[in-house]
């Protein structure tokens, strides 16, 4: 049976796409059978003259993974928004259906699944208010909570934690992005270990020259593998 770990961050931004590189990276490192899945994604991007997902290219870049699009990715909208708006834009609603067949075919694949979300917990998939986090307790994934380091992130952080909680997901490992030096930084990781209650927390320190839209992944790779012991972050993924 596959093992496997669903992504999510606090907000849309705190680099969910860049922790899903690095985590597939590291996986396939360690000869791992590892495959990437994004059920929906917004933003495309133009690889040998096809649209592709943007976030696909990118732990492309990091990883090496390369898997079929139609099973990794199998709703893809060129409009980087919220993806209720998306579909609607493109008069292709997302099928819950088809993202269980994709997983299916990935699952006899891979021994090893890194889901990804888009955007925040707490966003549309459709107009009939069917959430990101329904998807996520129907998968019957795990998650690993990718918040940001500075100013405010111990708010978020929580917040986030508690409405995973309420919404029926088991949250097993927090990764704090783009820790530095400051006071500030390092206190609001002692903080969140000491509070959130998640027993596996990890931290990346900032990478610059890093931007998921331009593919641009400076030296992103190295530093994540550095930074998080595999056998740590593997505790967190469970069997789905």
């Amino acid at each position: 049976m596959s093992r496997g770990i669903y992504i999510i961050g606090t907000d849309t931004g705190v680099g969910k796409t860049a922790v899903a590189a690095g985590l597939m990276r590291l996986l396939l490192k360690n000869q791992c059978r590892a495959g990437y899945f994004k059920p929906v994604a917004s933003g495309t991007t133009f690889v040998d003259n096809a649209a592709v997902s943007v976030d696909a290219a990118f732990v492309k870049v990091v990883s090496g993974f390369a898997g079929e699009p139609e099973h990794v990715t199998p709703f893809v909208y060129a409009d980087a928004v919220s993806p209720h708006l998306a579909a609607r834009m493109a008069g292709h609603p997302i099928d819950n259906n088809v993202i269980r067949k994709s997983l299916d075919v990935l699952k006899t694949r891979y021994d090893w699944i890194v889901a990804e979300g888009a955007g925040g917990l707490a966003v549309p998939l459709n107009d009939d208010g069917f959430m990101q986090y329904d998807l996520i307790r129907e998968l019957k994934f795990s998650c690993l909570l990718v918040t940001r380091a500075g100013l405010g992130t111990i708010n978020h952080t929580l917040l986030t934690l508690g409405f995973a909680k309420s919404a029926g997901l088991n949250v097993r490992g927090i990764l704090v992005n783009g820790v530095g030096e400051s006071l500030i930084e390092r206190d609001n990781v002692e903080t969140i270990k000491k509070m959130s209650g998640v027993q596996a927390v990890f931290t990346l320190p900032l990478v610059t020259m890093v931007n998921t839209d331009n593919l641009q992944s400076g030296n992103f790779g190295e530093v994540f593998e550095q930074a998080v012991r595999f056998d740590d972050i593997i505790t967190t993924m469970e069997t789905i």
